[in-house]
């Protein structure tokens, strides 16, 4: 029986796959993607957040004016402290931190020293002179009872374990209450972010960008340590985000898409600047891409790669496989002064592969496939075609396919091509589908099927693939009444419920 499809096609029917694939793979798009923000609880509320909550509105920074006057103490230094608390010593007599109770914050009858206060209950000045660390200024009586009360109301309170309690349980309301309940008693940071969060997507009150908006200021404009505040980014878990981080990046969002108020791309990215400013290192991504595409900002490559730089460093893998592609020249409209770099594009790909990055996964193997700025060595392509494989990526499919189908590093295994290229297909890649229609229509790894071999060069010559019209126009012909019907059903099938 002669071949359904004439020798030319069938000699081009297998495309090269890692080299011919998937290009679209490289040259993404410059437009900036969705942020993905933190603040969903599910099941039962973590007791370490309200935990923290409470700890950070009871920090010395926090809940005595008079120690923002202070001197250096060890026991406030983050370091002693988890010494200390490493082994057990909190209560150690080397702790030089000013203790009081609660219930007695100007001191019981043997350790009072109200009468060291002035006598109009300011703190006494420079008591401590002969010792360059000691506080230049005391506590005075009326910041103990400020300290000794805060203490006291945030020990008692159980405003925030209710607010996310009813929060989980789809208890907007009631959520919405204990929030601004918690806000109100103790100004809790985390308060004002889920009220922003309830307002913004209109949970059990009508939707208030506005409103939204005035919470999450709240977060970003209070009081900030660069020091104890700023959040310690942990690649190993990005989603691990601040209050003030997500409520930046939320506000980055409002003003990017225009959620409830016109568009303003300067606002969000003086937004991802100000998260950036709090800690979390992949903000510079966000800015990088920005100042690509002139987004919110005049387009300015160099300063582009400074942040993608900073954010690589810190170990963002977006900014990674942005770097190779920037020096790949996979990105459209390639920046001005950023020269082609294969190695460096290659080194970057390669150290987000490492770190489990998709598409760095699959970039990089490509370039060992092709020998792009390295010898070239299909031997460790595959090993990554296959990591990326597994993983859902279906122009790796299609290249790994392609090793089985023409036996090159692997032995030659039709079937397992055909299963490459069919779950490839199946995520709309145009090249297995095509690849998949030629094993189909010669029967190929499995059954002969030209109606379903039909249908699928029909979709990939949809997708714009340059050699289906003629696989098309070869194999039609050959199709029976039966087999047209067949392939057309495939492509219109009827609609649920008819």
């Amino acid at each position: 029986m002669p071949a359904l499809l004439p020798p030319a096609v069938l000699a081009a029917g297998l495309l090269l796959g890692a080299a011919a694939s998937a290009q679209q793979a490289g040259a993404t798009d410059n437009q900036l993607p969705a942020v993905k923000v933190n603040g969903q609880r599910n099941g039962s509320v973590d007791p370490s957040l309200v935990t923290a909550a409470k700890n950070k509105v009871l920090s010395r920074q926090f809940a005595s004016s008079c120690a923002f006057m202070s001197g250096y103490s060890a026991a406030d230094d983050e370091v002693t402290l988890a010494y200390m608390r490493d082994f057990g010593l909190q209560d150690s007599p080397s702790n030089e931190a000013e203790r009081f109770s609660d219930l007695s914050p100007e001191g019981n009858a043997k350790t009072s020293d109200v009468g060291s206060a002035m006598p109009n209950g300011a703190a006494e000045v420079g008591t401590s002179a002969s010792t360059p660390m000691a506080p230049s200024v005391a506590c005075a009586g009326t910041d103990r009872r400020f300290a000794a009360g805060r203490n006291w109301i945030a020990r008692k309170d159980k405003s925030l374990t209710q607010a996310f309690d009813a929060y989980e349980a789809g208890d907007y309301v009631q959520a919405r209450a204990r929030f601004e309940e918690g806000w109100n008693k103790l100004g809790y940071e985390e308060a004002a972010l889920m009220l922003g969060r309830i307002h913004l997507l209109g949970l059990g009150t009508p939707a208030s960008t506005a409103k939204a908006v005035e919470w999450l200021r709240q977060v970003v404009d209070a009081r900030y340590d660069p020091v104890g505040d700023r959040l310690r980014f942990d690649p190993q878990h990005p989603d691990n985000i601040s209050t003030r981080v997500e409520a930046s990046l939320l506000l980055a969002r409002i003003a990017l898409t225009g959620q409830g108020a016109p568009r303003n791309p300067a606002e969000a990215y003086r937004w991802w600047s100000k998260a950036l400013d709090f800690g979390f290192e992949p903000a510079g991504t966000l800015l990088g891409q920005a100042e690509l595409s002139g987004v919110g900002t005049p387009r300015d490559p160099q300063r582009a790669l400074k942040h993608l730089q900073g954010a690589g460093e810190a170990g963002s893998l977006p900014a990674l496989y942005l770097l190779g592609q920037l020096y790949h020249h996979q990105l459209r409209g390639q920046p001005d002064g950023i020269p082609l770099d294969l190695q460096r594009a290659g080194a970057y790909y390669g150290a987000a592969a490492k770190a489990g990055h998709l598409e760095a996964t699959y970039a990089a193997a490509r370039m060992l496939d092709l020998g792009e700025g390295v010898p070239a060595a299909p031997e460790r392509a595959i090993v990554l075609y296959k990591d990326a494989a597994l993983r859902g990526h279906a122009d790796a499919q299609n290249a790994l396919a392609t090793f089985f189908y023409r036996g090159e590093v692997v032995p030659q295994n039709l079937v397992t091509a055909r299963q490459l290229f069919q779950a490839a297909a199946q995520r709309r890649q145009p090249d297995a589908m095509f690849n998949l229609a030629v094993m189909l229509a010669q029967g190929q790894g499995g059954d002969k099927d030209p109606a379903a071999a039909y249908a699928w060069l029909s979709l990939c010559q949809a997708l714009g693939h340059p050699q289906a019209a003629a696989a098309l126009a070869a194999l039609g012909p050959t199709l029976s009444a039966a087999e047209k019907a067949r392939a057309n059903a495939m492509l219109k099938p009827p609609a649920r419920g008819s």
